[in-house]
């Protein structure tokens, strides 16, 4: 993970659904973990799962890495409570696994100034915490059988222009490429495009997903 350099402020991650983003969103938690207090939101899934899922891929649980799956969904007072939550346990990170089930799958039914709001919210926290925040979202290839875009984020125009920061996870696999030049199997493999970031230079970065080890990309 040492190889993925994350801006500061707003950040969004995406991939095809069950491409492995909460899986991700986990080691890069546990992984940043290391340094200073991070906050896992997730509104899917439940606390102990979440913890055995990190000890199966890192062997250990960092002790400033906290899971919460007691939230409340999106809303006025869940957003409120939040922000208490953060100042005070001092959090410097906080990573919101699947922007959608935030508020209830209700996002795919937002009008563009819904999604944009709700993206503003998210941006509010990070100006009024001074943290990053990390959000990962579905999102579908605008071509067919290309590697990912930015342009595949335009779920709110606002994630394109107003984030520090878009990663997209992708797996060759689903090109239909099984093995790599030299014969290696690629059914594992997950690359991360670097799409936009405050040096604004593209990277790809690519890792095995059982093992979660990095390789150089050239």
């Amino acid at each position: 993970m040492d190889r993925l350099k994350l801006s500061s402020g707003l950040i969004a991650f995406g991939g095809e659904k069950g491409i492995g983003k909460t899986r991700f969103a986990l080691k890069l938690g546990n992984h940043l973990a290391r340094a200073e207090k991070v906050l896992f939101l997730s509104y899917q899934d439940y606390s102990e799962k979440l913890i055995t899922d990190i000890r199966e891929m890192d062997g250990f649980i960092s002790d400033n890495l906290e899971v919460n799956t007691s939230m409340d969904y999106y809303g006025v007072g869940s957003f409120l409570e939040i922000i208490k939550y953060v100042e005070a346990g001092d959090f410097r990170t906080v990573i919101i696994d699947d922007l959608f089930s935030f508020n209830r799958d209700q996002f795919y039914e937002f009008d563009d100034h819904g999604r944009d709001a709700a993206v503003d919210a998210l941006l509010y926290l990070v100006t009024q915490l001074k943290i990053r925040l990390v959000f990962n979202i579905d999102i579908h290839s605008s071509h067919q059988n290309h590697t990912p875009r930015i342009r595949d984020f335009n779920w709110s125009r606002k994630i394109i222009n107003d984030c520090a920061q878009i990663i997209a996870l992708y797996r060759p696999s689903v090109l239909g490429f099984t093995d790599d030049e030299v014969g290696e199997p690629l059914k594992d493999l997950i690359e991360i495009y670097n799409l936009k970031n405050e040096n604004h230079q593209e990277e790809v970065i690519q890792f095995d997903d059982r093992e979660i080890r990095i390789y150089n990309y050239n």
